[in-house]
């Protein structure tokens, strides 16, 4: 018997809040996997927050997605740390790095609530996608785009916005 009281009452369900969160987690999660079954040449997809902690991934051995997280989140916070050329900083749009044995793509993919799990409540999240060498890097990166436009339903603040357009 555990020694948490909390733990050993197995009648407690999550609230309907929390029970909410985890249905659309596993719906972005069932999105990852269907982007890298539709998109040739990609292999893994991984959403990891921009403080590289992997919040889902793509069905994908988890030593190396929490790895592959940790890599990611530091080469983001890279790219955003490079003065442009007026000297202000800036997340990137899109990353590629081309390597001998694949194709790595990061974008950034919003604001979202849904991992209260973390500190703060809401986390900005990163997309990572690894492909094979020979991909065809512009039609990954239109499908990464098109797959965070399905995730903007569950961001706070999504990362594609039209320009110009009101907010309401």
């Amino acid at each position: 018997m555990n020694t948490r009281p909390e733990m050993n009452d197995v009648s407690r369900e999550p609230s309907p809040h929390k029970a909410a969160a985890y249905e659309q987690q596993d719906d972005m999660a069932w999105m990852l996997r269907q982007f890298v079954a539709d998109t040739a040449g990609v292999t893994h997809a991984v959403l990891l927050s921009r403080d590289a902690l992997r919040l889902l991934d793509s069905g994908i051995e988890k030593d190396w997605a929490d790895q592959l997280s940790a890599a990611v989140g530091g080469l983001a916070s890279l790219a955003e740390s490079i003065p442009g050329p007026n000297n202000t900083r800036s997340p990137a749009g899109q990353i590629i790095v081309e390597r001998g044995d694949c194709l790595l793509f990061v974008q950034s993919a919003g604001r979202s609530a849904l991992f209260e799990s973390l500190p703060g409540g809401a986390v900005d999240t990163v997309l990572a996608v690894v492909a094979v060498p020979n991909a065809e890097a512009g039609a990954v990166g239109f499908a990464m785009g098109r797959l965070i436009t399905k995730f903007a339903s569950y961001m706070l603040i999504p990362v594609r916005a039209d320009v110009g357009a009101e907010v309401q």
